[in-house]
């Protein structure tokens, strides 16, 4: 990123008079530094401010919000353009889009952009570490200048993988720091835990329980009613769990990382109960799928409850039936992009897989949809589609909405051999508590050339998290451990912070330590690379970014070859801060005296003509 602002005073109207700002550095924003000079310059007599830059922030584009606040100073901004803006010998890892954390066992979807100014081939490589795990070739599109493509991730053993994605270079390239990205992805090591109620036993419930049998990271606890206030349970770690039926304490429900609940009706949660349902996805940032049946859903009742404002689609008694007719499951598009939905690792064969599953057993009217609501997968009915799976972000949370009992036939209907039913049911729940927060989290992010480490408590007010303290070790290849005490935000809740300045670039692991005095509570773990190469990116000139910030504030975009003609076009202007200059009439005697005897002459003529 290069620029420098030159304020250009209203009296002199000419380049030659006017004040340099140097470079604010790699880390700073165009908008928040024009700002900040606008501010500083507000008591003075400022005309225009130039602008020379090749609109390259690295700190991302300016906002709406930002070009207001730019606009109300009424100054206006002579945006002058260098650098070029097209560069078809050079290639650009624009971004990498993957999640900060993910579940052993797991196949990353790795978003990967790529910016380019001619049709192509080339060919990017993934290492984890020094170990080269994946390599494919891209097509570049000659028709626009952003190709987006999507490379699998395989993630095994809990740890983390220090990712680098590299882009083999073309021909006459010869800033190759762009070509590559570094991310890390936190691996976390134990087991995630769901939460299933339902209300009979049914094929459903029995081959969903044989499906999440056989994934280590997935433990699932359930409760099947079999007899009014009667349950039997399954995947418990003590006789003590869950011995009371389904949770009445807000702290054991929130202890799970999502919840299903099959076809039970509403009158068997008490209110409390479900207002603690509500929480858990609102407050708790946890998962809640509800699946069809004769007690489920509309006909359940759950209607009714504050429950349904969580769910992605409205509940209703009017045509809420449980139907028992065989019906064809058909993904949407969003479907075959979720990695729920994910069968095999080929989209077209992906796609064959789900054509060729079996009708599943029955479906459930839902009602209508939320507008944020995603359709994952429908049915056809009578020649139309209707939603079968549905999702929406809710609070902190994520809700989902099943309506069938039904997909046992997937397995039933299907080859022993065939896995698509486990496959499903694995990935969906796996889907259900991959971005469920857990009790104490510890994110690290670089701002401004420092390293945040942010660590959250998931429920802050609760009793044992009650004078609680954080502190974060930090370690890297080069250096000795430093310890960090994480302050509490001022205005966020449960959230602790500290930051520091690395000495050098690298991979930095972090590991944070919970205790109340000097008993610990519980620890979690990050890691972040530092690389300070960020000049070596968005090197293209960024001509819509200066074209806007000279229409908004009236000013013009020059291109640096034009630059001659900037000082006679700014001294027609009119626009700019303007100054008042108030003087005294006693600072100026001779209009004072001269105003004395115009009013004296006035009152004589008027005493000579009787007028007074």
């Amino acid at each position: 990123m290069t620029f420098c602002l030159m304020f250009l005073q209203r009296k002199h109207r000419s380049v030659n008079n006017f004040t340099e700002l140097p470079n604010p550095g790699v880390s700073s924003n165009i908008g928040q530094s024009i700002i900040q000079a606008l501010r500083e310059a507000s008591n003075t007599s400022l005309g225009a401010l130039i602008l020379v830059s090749d609109g390259a922030d690295n700190s991302g584009n300016i906002d709406a919000a930002t070009l207001s606040e730019i606009a109300s100073y009424g100054v206006p901004i002579h945006a002058v353009g260098i650098g070029r803006e097209s560069i078809p010998e050079d290639l650009e890892l624009n971004n990498i889009q993957l999640p900060q954390s993910a579940l052993p066992g797991t196949t990353l979807a790795a978003g990967v952009s790529i910016l380019h100014d001619q049709g192509g081939l080339t060919r990017i490589k993934v290492y984890n570490g020094d170990e080269l795990i994946s390599t494919e070739e891209i097509e570049l599109s000659a028709d626009q200048n952003m190709t987006t493509t999507f490379i699998d991730v395989e993630v095994s053993d809990p740890g983390e993988l220090d990712l680098r994605f590299t882009l083999d270079p073309i021909n006459g390239e010869s800033n190759l720091a762009n070509n590559s990205r570094a991310q890390v992805v936190d691996v976390p090591d134990g087991n995630y835990r769901i939460l299933y109620i339902e209300g009979e036993p049914r094929w459903e419930y029995k081959f969903m329980q044989r499906a999440m049998d056989e994934d280590p990271s997935v433990q699932l606890s359930t409760l099947l009613r079999v007899t009014p206030n009667k349950f039997y349970r399954q995947g418990i770690d003590d006789p003590a769990q869950l011995e009371e039926g389904f949770p009445i304490e807000r702290a054991e429900l929130f202890s799970y990382d999502a919840l299903i609940i099959g076809s039970v009706e509403l009158a068997e949660f008490n209110e409390q109960q479900q207002q603690m349902i509500h929480d858990f996805v609102s407050d708790r940032g946890g998962s809640l799928m509800m699946l069809a049946g004769l007690n489920g859903l509309g006909l359940g009742g759950w209607s009714e409850s504050i429950v349904n404002e969580v769910l992605p689609a409205n509940l209703s008694l009017d045509n809420s039936a449980f139907v028992r007719q065989q019906a064809k499951v058909v993904p949407t598009p969003n479907g075959l992009a979720s990695p729920i939905l994910q069968l095999t690792d080929s989209p077209s064969e992906n796609l064959e897989l789900w054509d060729a599953l079996p009708n599943i057993a029955d479906y459930q009217n839902i009602g209508p949809l939320r507008p944020a609501t995603t359709t994952l997968l429908e049915i056809v009915v009578d020649g139309e589609l209707q939603p079968l799976l549905v999702t929406q972000p809710y609070g902190r949370g994520q809700s989902y909405i099943l309506a069938t009992g039904g997909t046992w036939r997937w397995q039933m209907s299907m080859p022993l051999e065939d896995m698509s039913h486990e496959t499903f049911w694995r990935q969906l729940a796996r889907g259900l508590v991959a971005n469920s927060p857990l009790p104490f989290e510890l994110s690290t992010t670089i701002e401004n050339e420092e390293i945040i480490v942010r660590a959250q408590v998931r429920d802050p007010n609760a009793e044992e998290n009650q004078g609680l303290a954080v502190s974060a070790v930090v370690s890297s290849d080069y250096g000795p451990a430093m310890t960090l005490e994480l302050l509490p935000s001022s205005n966020q809740p449960g959230v602790y912070e500290a930051s520091f300045n690395p000495v050098d670039t690298g991979l930095f692991s972090v590991e944070a330590i919970s205790r109340v005095g000097d008993t610990p509570i519980s620890s979690t773990r990050s890691a972040i690379r530092y690389e300070q190469n960020q000049e070596a990116f968005a090197i293209r000139q960024n001509r819509d970014l200066l074209e806007n910030l000279a229409a908004v504030t009236g000013g013009q975009y020059w291109q640096a070859e034009d630059w001659e003609e900037l000082p006679e076009a700014i001294s027609y202007s009119t626009a700019g801060i303007t100054e008042q200059d108030i003087r005294y009439l006693w600072d100026a005697p001779i209009i004072f005296i001269l105003l004395i005897l115009f009013k004296t002459a006035e009152w004589l003529l008027r005493r000579r003509w009787r007028t007074i």
